[in-house]
């Protein structure tokens, strides 16, 4: 969390200063690249340090990462929107150490090709769940395909809603009459629970046009498709 304040201090400051009427939303693991990052995981009655080479659980992917906490959350009565903190408290070993790094990326060109455009009026983010020691190597990568690093904030959320982090973006952003400067939220993102989320928090009260662009991996290809998402 204190890392999140970090970068939502750095966002209240530029909003200060520039007039933007749209927010371009982009996730980064399977949304700008594919990488090589696994979760391990040790359940409660073994460890690491024991079984080194054997955890319970290696995950792969996105759709393995939400499929397994959601199902421990749910055997463990646990309801928070990310589950990681209480699973550890309970005894899980959960190693997220490759988060930190961008291993062996594979730019999803269908994705990089349009967070290159910086339209008019709008302001570009990047908001990933991990954490914030992984903020330099994805900067790294992106300067690598030549992207405008100067141009993007990037924000690390650890986890929490990404959804209630663009519902405060949206509503920081207000004109005299009370009224938010932002119309237009365009968002790519892979992870169908982190859309549900966003949807959840922007769509009841119209917070902004939403624009969702969910990034599907087609199987046996190294190819990549985006599928339209509305409110």
């Amino acid at each position: 969390m204190k890392h999140l304040l970090e970068n939502w201090r750095e966002y209240l400051n530029e909003t200060e200063e520039e007039v933007i009427d749209t927010l371009r939303i982009f996730d980064f693991d399977e949304t700008i690249a594919r990488t090589r990052s696994e979760t391990r995981v040790w359940e409660p009655g073994r460890s690491s340090a024991q079984n080194p080479n054997d955890p319970d659980e290696t995950l792969t992917n996105q759709e393995e990462f939400d499929t397994y906490m959601k199902k421990a959350a749910r055997k463990e009565g646990i309801t928070d929107f990310d589950p990681i903190d209480v699973l550890r408290e309970k005894g899980y070993e959960i190693d997220l150490e490759d988060f930190s790094k961008v291993i062996d990326p594979r730019e999803i060109k269908i994705v990089t090709d349009r967070l290159k455009e910086f339209p008019e009026n709008a302001k570009t983010y990047i908001i990933t769940a991990r954490g914030m020691s992984s903020t330099r190597p994805i900067l790294d990568y992106l300067d690598s395909l030549e992207i405008d690093t100067g141009r993007i904030r990037l924000i690390a959320t650890a986890g929490e809603s990404k959804g209630a982090v663009i519902a405060n973006m949206i509503a920081q952003k207000r004109m005299a009459d009370g009224s938010s400067n932002i119309k237009d939220v365009e968002y790519y993102e892979d992870s169908g629970k982190n859309i549900t989320d966003v949807m959840n928090h922007i769509c009841p009260e119209k917070l902004a046009n939403l624009t969702i662009y969910k990034v599907i991996h087609i199987e046996d290809t190294d190819e990549y498709d985006l599928e339209y998402v509305g409110c």
